[in-house]
């Protein structure tokens, strides 16, 4: 590979002179290579050429020009054009790489010009040399110069998608490497068929190749994750954002650029073995069998693509929280072919959305018979009067440990003030969630979709993967109420992807560590929640109208053997035969203060003289919590034994009398996917078809997550174990997920 070298490129006066230079080459070589060919012509015309005069001499001229010569030279003088005008911006931060792509571009321009010219040579001296094997094996040698310029710009292509993102891909392991250059050879061998044995497939190939490498260093640049199948449906709301950034070319963008201009000029060399007879139809010159090989080499692109399980058979296995790292160990193509595969929704095969609608209406119609009370018309009624503002706090990993046996026994009794101090809250209790230990952003999504894991593919993080612009959203349905919508988080945007996915969700503003003081208050993994919770007072004192507000904290974030836990605040109790004690109160320090500064917060939202609704949750437990639950209950039967590993708690409180309530802290256990459709009934807020009809599935499974469902008799099974009336349910709710989400990702 090339290597790169430090120091300053002499630009852009270097560049603009071989953009100069090469269109100067073009000029000549085709004015010269037009004459040479038309007195060529004329002297084997002989005395018909004598008498055709000037005219004849124009005829002659015309029918000589070779177009696709010139035309192969477009695309390497469009490239050192447009370099040029970058470098002159500024926008290139590099050394002599320029150079190189330049003195490289310039000679490939001269090699594509004198294409015709070398082949004519080659083919007369083979025929005039007196080597009878060569001369009776043309045809094999073709072939075989064919299949090795395919497998070196192959080679290229590949090189060209991982130098500019990948500082690893020296590391990158063989087998990796090798099968993402297979899958660009088929896609080239597709290519070269379908342009009848040229090199224009491959060539564009070659040239996408590199624009994908680039556009994955932009977007690895500017958004901190690799580029995903999702992306490929956010182009438009891409080119929208595009504006705001500016793209800065490197050294490793130029050494790729390098690699496609030596694949696009040995594309340029691949030229059929004879050429095609004029006397037939077009559709019949090579038509046939060009087109019958690349119908077989799609085939087995596709194949290659669709039928191996990339997770099993080649051991690519994508971590979405952190991407990039898993791009660069795996490569670009065995990654993104795999995270295509991972995250396709199926369509159900009874599917239409007329029917999805039908039974949206139907399960909807059965919600509203059920709450067609008069305490459900006043809370509708004092919404539409009163339009609090609603606060959503999901809080890192916040959950009760003392639901597993050893640690209630060893003295812990939860938080406090959550279990037991909300004594006025709407409703409370357990939340089931679709993440464990991690995964943050799957329980977020839950909440403000009201979509469940359990219908999304495995192994999937929606705000990573999809495109969430269509997709309805707590979010959106306040806006449409006319609420002002904001998300917080101290922590980078990037992080889970959360500055596009709040965007696509429908909020107006977004908070992130930019928008909290560099010196602000930290506890173990990162800013308090107690500052977190200023802010939120902050937007809500100084608005005027009502406001949607996420807030999402960092403090108690894993992992729980930082060993920063101040000593006034830190637990001792002492588990035996499970896990890590210094752990296990690393973890319950953090969470004991998450639960005294929900105490101040709350204390504040009573007196702060506006309506206010306040949901509070945790977004999953700690890594930590399986070696507790295997030690407390051992022998239990799957799902059901980590199901308990996969809860949390919320609250629902509101700072004012909400009609037809009686605020006396309802218990109630609910999933993450109904909790924002619990919330909205909770305060007589307009329900959306759908938000009515997950409430009311509930009382047929009354849980779903990617864990599984939950039957009404608190049993946890499988997807495939139901039956019955618990299939049917599932079997409508699958469709509706299908008509609310799937397509429209």
């Amino acid at each position: 590979m090339i290597a790169n070298d430090p120091g300053t490129s002499s630009l852009p006066t270097n560049l603009s002179a071989t953009v100069f230079s090469g269109v100067l080459l073009v000029v000549a070589y085709s004015v010269a290579d037009v004459l040479v060919r038309t007195n060529r012509k004329r002297r084997l015309m002989g005395e018909a050429a004598l008498h055709d005069g000037q005219v004849g001499y124009v005829r002659t001229l015309l029918s000589v020009l070779e177009p696709s010569v010139v035309a192969w030279t477009v695309v390497p003088i469009a490239l050192l054009a447009t370099l040029q005008a970058m470098v002159s911006q500024g926008l290139f931060t590099g050394g002599n790489s320029i150079d190189r792509l330049s003195a490289v571009t310039f000679a490939g321009i001269a090699l594509l010009l004198v294409r015709n010219w070398l082949e004519e040579l080659a083919t007369s001296w083979a025929s005039h040399m007196g080597a009878h094997f060569l001369r009776s094996n043309l045809r094999a040698l073709h072939a075989a110069a064919t299949v090795v310029i395919l497998v070196a710009i192959s080679i290229l292509g590949a090189l060209a998608i991982e130098v500019p993102s990948n500082d690893a891909i020296k590391s990158l392991p063989a087998r990796y490497f090798l099968l993402e250059v297979a899958i660009i050879l088929l896609f080239v061998v597709t290519a070269y068929f379908l342009s009848l044995g040229h090199g224009v497939g491959p060539a564009i190939v070659a040239v996408a190749c590199l624009v994908i490498g680039i556009a994955e260093y932009f977007v690895i640049l500017f958004r901190n994750s690799a580029i995903t199948f999702s992306d490929l449906h956010a182009l438009g709301t891409a080119a929208e954002v595009s504006s705001g950034y500016t793209f800065t070319l490197t050294d490793d963008v130029m050494v790729a650029a390098t690699y496609a201009m030596v694949a696009y000029v040995l594309a340029g060399y691949l030229v059929p073995w004879a050429p095609a007879r004029r006397d037939v139809p077009w559709w019949r010159r090579r038509g046939t069998t060009n087109l019958a090989a690349a119908a077989v080499a799609c085939a087995a692109t596709l194949a290659l693509v669709l039928v191996p399980n990339y997770r099993t058979a080649f051991g690519v296995n994508i971590s979405y929280w952190d991407s990039v790292a898993s791009y660069k160990q795996y490569g670009f193509l065995p990654s993104f072919v795999m995270g295509v595969r991972e995250a396709q929704i199926r369509r159900p095969a009874d599917y239409s959305e007329s029917r999805a609608k039908r039974l949206e209406k139907s399960y909807a119609a059965k919600f509203d018979a059920q709450n067609n009370t008069d305490a459900r018309k006043a809370a509708e009624q004092q919404f539409a009067q009163t339009k609090p503002t609603v606060i959503a706090v999901m809080n890192e990993t916040f959950s009760d440990m003392s639901v597993f046996e050893d640690i209630k026994a060893a003295g812990y009794d939860g938080p406090q003030y959550l279990k037991y101090g909300l004594t006025d809250s709407l409703q409370q209790g357990a939340l089931d969630v679709s993440v464990r230990g991690g995964g943050t952003c799957n329980s977020e999504f839950e909440f403000l979709t009201g979509i469940s894991m359990g219908f999304v593919p495995a192994n999937v993080f929606p705000y990573q993967t999809y495109s969430l612009g269509r997709v309805d959203s707590l979010a959106r349905q306040f806006k449409g109420l006319g609420y002002h919508t904001v998300a917080l988080h101290p922590n980078l945007g990037t992080n889970w992807n959360r500055n596009m996915a709040y965007r696509e969700l429908g909020f107006d503003r977004f908070l992130d560590i930019d928008s909290f003081p560099k010196d602000a208050p930290a506890l173990h993994a990162g800013v308090r929640d107690s500052v977190t919770y200023d802010k939120v007072i902050d937007l809500v004192e100084k608005s005027d109208g009502p406001q949607f507000i996420l807030d999402v904290t960092m403090q108690n974030h894993g992992g729980y053997n930082l060993r920063n836990t101040p000593a006034d605040i830190l637990t001792g109790y002492n588990v035996e035969d499970a896990g890590n004690n210094d752990d296990l109160n690393e973890y319950l320090s953090v969470i004991g203060a998450s639960d005294e500064d929900l105490r101040a917060f709350v204390e504040r939202l009573r007196t702060i003289g506006k309506p206010v609704v306040l949901v509070f949750f945790g977004d999953h437990q700690p890594g930590i919590s399986p070696a507790y639950n295997d030690a407390s209950y051992p022998g239990e039967e799957e799902p059901g034994h980590s199901a308990r590993t996969y809860q949390t708690r919320y609250v629902i409180w509101a700072n004012y009398d909400v009609a037809g309530r009686d605020q006396v802290a309802a218990d109630a256990t609910v999933s993450a996917s109904n909790l924002g459709a619990t919330l909205m009934n909770a305060i007589g807020a307009p329900l959306s078809r759908y938000q009515k009809a997950e409430l009311f599935s509930t009382t047929v499974v009354r849980q779903i997550s990617s864990l599984g469902y939950q039957t009404l008799d608190g049993t946890w099974h499988v997807m495939s174990d139901a039956q019955g009336a618990e299939e049917k349910d599932l079997a409508d709710l699958r469709t509706m997920f299908y008509y609310e989400f799937g397509s429209r990702v």
